[in-house]
């Protein structure tokens, strides 16, 4: 298998425990999509 990367984005922190539980699973890098705004509670 060639390079791995898994590339996330998450507002809450849920979806980042999913990505980097996975990456870790299968040996991939692991890359965080970050908004140019902070997203607030109220989006």
């Amino acid at each position: 298998m060639g390079k791995v990367l898994v590339a996330y984005f998450s507002a809450s922190g849920v979806t980042a425990k999913v990505a980097r539980k996975l990456s870790e699973a299968i040996g991939a890098d692991l890359y965080e999509i970050k908004p140019v705004q902070e997203y607030t509670k109220a989006d």
